[in-house]
């Protein structure tokens, strides 16, 4: 076993900087169905019979269901519950109908459930028998009775007398005609009634202690097509008359999780509420790019936004914090920030929106932090514009966002250090690609970044937060779930280790005995074709001068070689025909780190330039708006790399012509901050990340002595770099430790939390 490297961790004096105090936060989207079958409690799928094609295709009013009599069940839409839940089934007995659930519903012994629904019978009354039931026989059964008339709201209170997955059955006897609607079975509370978080899901999110959460996007918030734009009032009050759509992540959304719930979320979780609104413009992926809302319309749409504040803050002599209080909440939810925009393409109909937006909020409520969107990725025109149109507004904040690979997290450690006075700023979403361990240090790394500079960065985000497994529309996630299952990710724990020790004042650190590591292009590589999503043809290949055969690539294939280069000066011309398929194709050039050109990505609808180091891949400029690849119309790539330059010609127009970042990467960092004990002595909280196969061991120098000194002392370590995988569990978990003295042991790819204080 080698001998660890010794390095020194230099604490400087408080010199009147302090740690931004609500850094750290979550932020929560409707994706990878994280609420309904997620956070939500409700176990029943499709339970007002609402999904249909436009959700998914091949869904309908029964996904989710079945009956064992398939023409004694009819959906309807005459005189439903009401119109916002249009759709209804009419059951003729005997028939017995049944629901799977999401992946089968589990059931604990001695567990409490509330199942309700509305139900209509016009015939006498009726007693429904109703069963979580399994292959095995029941695991929690009762009965419901209907009464005759108009619909009624039925429920009951079921305890499982045995544990398992089974699924709802609801069987309507012979004789009776039952119109049903509104399914719900959601597990009990201690005082039997229907919980609205599922209990797991709340404590793993409860442990990471958030100053805030952002919702309900992200994406989903400005939606694609301004009819899918999220509009508050649809949902709240009663859940059987919420506004149910389409969710931009290709599911149905019920909206049971609605903006009460959400801020009975945060109230849940001791966080601040950070609700994001539309800035007048939908999603600029949005088929025909984005679109404002009119002229006539931006006045109410403007006052919907002034709603909410009202609902949120307002007294309740005011009509939205009346209705508020109607809704159980006569206390207000102490709003201070409000999101405005999203990940927004700077148009000129954007910037007019967002005005109007901005301006309006900041007349009636200045007492409202608006926070800014500056694009979907932390560099790029929309990134320039966002933040140019930002200081000229002289917005308090901006939203940047970020889903890098590990490299750049490493080489951006000092990113915010540099930053110029103006709009503070709002990490709202970020992620190093993949869920292993390598990603989550390089987070950790990027963290402490983050923690030093407190005058910029004021809030952060992990994003994705939730995912279930089998149900994802994006990797990674911060944690995965099963039905029975929670699976934190390396990251979850490394979010938990920089929230559950905080500080308020911020210290200078100095490094010894460490050095950043250099990067530098590879030695050597080769070219290479593929497409994944497409059959194409390749013809007049010339790979730096030399003419090579031509080749096909198509869905399924390897990627073809076309021969060795050298990364550093190399030249690949080709034309591409595309014949089958509807996506483009990749030119890849280089060896452990390579280059990417995407001809036709994100939906054949671009071109990019994709950077890969360690495996994972990084946007390395672009993506660029384009036509795509057409079926059997010819496409002329030329791509030249000379030295950290690269250029792509598509076609003979010159679209991409940068500089690879070959900046050195941070891979050994470390920070400080301070808090004020409960004695009123002095603690340091020490993080150190050390992502590097070699094991160090860090002497700590604080401003003051602390003799003798204690320190509990939380590592994550363990684990190879590239193990941690998406939809399982972290390879390893914090382990907590407490040693006297005041020195650190660093094991190779670790993450080190010490709490330092006087022991006596």
């Amino acid at each position: 076993m080698s001998t660890p490297e010794r390095i020194t961790i230099d604490v400087g004096a408080y010199q009147g900087v302090d740690a931004a105090p609500e850094l750290w936060g979550l932020f929560i989207e409707d994706l990878n169905d994280a609420l309904d079958g997620g956070l939500n409690a409700e176990l029943v799928r499709n339970g007002d019979f609402e999904f249909n094609a436009a959700d998914r295709d091949g869904w309908d009013a029964l996904t989710a269901w079945s009956s064992n009599v398939v023409d004694r069940a009819e959906v309807r839409t005459d005189d439903p519950i009401h119109p916002n839940n249009a759709h209804y089934l009419r059951l003729t007995g005997p028939v017995t109908l049944v629901n799977e659930g999401w992946d089968g519903i589990g059931a604990v012994t001695g567990q409490g459930f509330r199942l309700s629904f509305f139900a209509r019978t016009g015939a006498g009354p009726a007693s429904l028998p109703v069963a979580i039931s399994s292959s095995d026989g029941d695991l929690a059964c009762g009965e419901i009775t209907v009464p005759a008339g108009g619909w009624y709201r039925c429920e009951a209170a079921l305890t499982a007398v045995a544990g398992g997955r089974g699924r709802l059955r609801i069987d309507i006897p012979a004789g009776h005609v039952v119109d049903l609607d509104h399914v719900s079975l959601r597990p009990a509370g201690p005082d039997g009634e229907p919980l609205t978080f599922r209990p797991d899901l709340l404590r793993t999110l409860k442990d990471l202690r958030p100053s805030f959460i952002r919702f309900p996007g992200g994406c989903l918030a400005h939606g694609l097509g301004l009819d899918n734009v999220y509009h508050w009032k649809a949902t709240i009050g009663p859940r059987h008359e919420r506004g149910q759509m389409r969710n931009l992540w290709g599911y149905h959304q019920s909206r049971q999780i609605g903006y009460v719930e959400y801020f009975e979320l945060c109230q849940a979780t001791g966080a601040t509420p950070i609700p994001v609104v539309a800035a007048g413009v939908c999603c600029q992926n949005t088929p025909g790019g984005p679109q404002a809302i009119d002229d006539d319309g931006m006045d109410a749409y403007i006052q919907d936004v002034l709603d909410l504040v009202e609902f949120a803050n307002g007294s309740t002599g005011t009509p939205w914090g009346a209705r508020r209080a109607e809704l159980g909440h006569p206390e207000p939810f102490d709003l201070r920030y409000l999101g405005l925009g999203n990940e927004d393409e700077i148009t000129d109909d954007f910037r007019d929106r967002y005005a109007r937006i901005e301006d309006a909020v900041r007349e009636r409520h200045p007492e409202i932090c608006v926070i800014g969107t500056v694009g979907p990725q932390p560099f790029g025109p929309d990134f320039e514009a966002g933040w140019a149109f930002a200081r000229a507004r002289g917005t308090a904040m901006v939203d940047e966002h970020g889903y890098r690979n590990p490299r750049w997290f490493h080489q951006n450690v000092e990113r915010y250090l540099t930053y110029e006075p103006g709009p503070q700023v709002y990490l709202g979403e970020y992620a190093a690609r993949s869920n292993t361990i390598r990603s989550a240090l390089a987070e950790a790394a990027y963290m402490i970044g983050l923690e030093r500079s407190p005058d910029v960065v004021r809030l952060a985000s992990y994003a994705p937060l939730l995912a279930r497994v089998g149900h994802t529309q994006w990797t990674p996630d911060l944690i995965y779930f099963t039905a029975t299952e929670v699976l934190p990710s390396a990251s979850y724990h490394v979010q938990r280790m920089f929230s559950g020790e905080r500080g308020s004042r911020l210290h200078p650190v100095t490094l010894g005995g460490v050095e950043p590591e250099p990067v530098t292009l590879p030695q050597t590589g080769s070219a290479r074709l593929s497409s994944p999503g497409a059959e194409v043809d390749h013809a007049g290949i010339v790979l730096d001068g030399v003419v090579r055969q031509a080749v096909r690539t198509g869905p399924g294939g390897e990627p073809v070689e076309l021969g060795g280069i050298d990364p550093a000066a190399a030249t690949l011309e080709l034309t591409a025909t595309r014949r089958a398929g509807g996506e483009g194709f990749i030119v890849e050039l280089g060896g452990e780190s390579y280059l990417q050109v995407h001809v036709g990505a994100w939906q054949n609808k671009s071109t990019l330039v994709l950077r890969g180091d360690d495996g994972i891949t990084n946007d390395d400029h672009g993506p660029l708006h384009w036509h795509g690849v057409r079926t059997g119309i010819p496409v002329r790539v030329k791509v030249r790399l000379d030295g950290a330059r690269v250029r792509v010609w598509i076609d003979g127009d010159l679209r991409h012509d940068y500089e690879q970042d070959l900046r050195p990467e941070h891979r050994v960092v470390a920070g400080a901050v301070s808090r004020t004990a409960a004695d009123g002595t002095t603690e340091y909280v020490i993080r150190a990340v050390n992502a590097h196969p070699t094991a160090r061991v860090a002497s700590i120098r604080l401003p003051e002595p602390l003799e003798p000194a204690l320190a509990t002392v939380t590592t994550l370590a363990g684990a190879n770099p590239d193990e941690g995988q998406p939809f399982t569990a972290s390879p390893v978990t914090p382990v907590v430790t407490t040693v006297a003295g005041d020195t650190l042991d660093l094991p190779p790819w670790s993450l080190v939390t010490a709490v330092i204080r006087r022991s006596s």
